[in-house]
């Protein structure tokens, strides 16, 4: 077999790395490509060339400015589903983050939509959603598609940059129950949060364990503490009397006739097709 000369290595070498650097090219661009398709999806084939670019870069520019998953659809076909359900499940199968909104133009059932998931909710309260929805009534009527899609981004945008999340409540209408900010913020944990405080704290314990039992050379099940020896009880016979007794009155707020907090807005949210609360609404063309 003949020995490879060392030009020849070198030359191999050489291709082997245009190789390497001609795909961590590509892949990057594989992955913008792949965003910008989540972003925006005109199924429906509705909008022009410009008119989608001009989408995006709205899309672009919120999701910079929110850190949220922000996407526009257009849909000829919802498979059986009503507009909200379409929106809904078609965000939870695109999604990558937990927070995030979805605009939706769905010809089938001639509905125009806004989903909202996670934080959104509080941004995306009811008096919101209709602003969002008349927003895009009007060219909807008037068969402008993109201008639709447009004009509900940037109710979604004013939404964000004009609601406070602190002061608003969600109202679960399956459950009747009402859910504020900071109660969400208590309760919320992602699965992988929980997997990494799981993972700390048995580290945390392991090593504890481990240092007593080093430290002390224990072994398990050859040491007994002597307690009889080494304890005793003392017993004290204790009485409290009772010298004075005040009653504290406290005024609770209730909720009006709309539903809504004094100083907050509602969210109307249920559990949606994709097994996610969602706030949001619908209005037919």
């Amino acid at each position: 077999m003949r020995m490879k000369t060392k030009i020849e290595i070198k030359k191999e070498i050489r291709q082997i790395l245009c190789m390497l650097l001609l795909c961590f090219f590509l892949f990057p661009i594989g992955v913008k490509a792949q965003e910008a398709e989540q972003q925006l999806t005109d199924q429906a084939g509705l909008l022009t060339d410009q008119e989608s670019e001009e989408i995006r870069q709205q899309i672009e520019e919120l999701e910079q400015a929110s850190g949220w998953d922000v996407m526009a659809l257009t849909s000829n076909d919802a498979e059986g589903m009503d507009g909200t359900a379409y929106a809904e499940t078609w965000f939870d199968q695109h999604t990558t983050k937990d927070d995030g909104v979805i605009c939706v133009i769905d010809m089938d059932n001639r509905e125009i939509t806004v989903r909202a998931f996670g934080d959104c909710r509080f941004y995306i309260t009811d008096n919101r959603t209709e602003r969002i929805l008349d927003a895009g009534y009007e060219a909807i009527q008037e068969e402008r598609y993109g201008d639709t899609l447009k004009a509900m981004l940037r109710e979604v945008k004013t939404a964000y940059e004009r609601e406070e999340p602190g002061k608003n409540h969600l109202y679960d209408e399956d459950a009747e129950e009402i859910t504020t900010y900071q109660q969400e913020k208590q309760r919320g944990i992602t699965r992988l949060e929980f997997l990494i405080a799981a993972a700390a704290a048995v580290a945390a314990g392991g090593i504890t364990v481990g240092g007593i039992i080093g430290k002390y050379r224990l072994k398990f099940g050859g040491y007994k503490y002597p307690i009889e020896k080494n304890s005793s009880l003392n017993l004290r016979n204790q009485k409290d009397h009772l010298v004075n007794e005040f009653v504290t009155h406290r005024h609770i707020e209730r909720e009006s006739s709309s539903g809504s907090k004094s100083g907050g807005s509602r969210s109307t949210v249920h559990k949606g097709a994709g097994g996610r609360s969602s706030s949001g609404g619908s209005r037919k063309f």
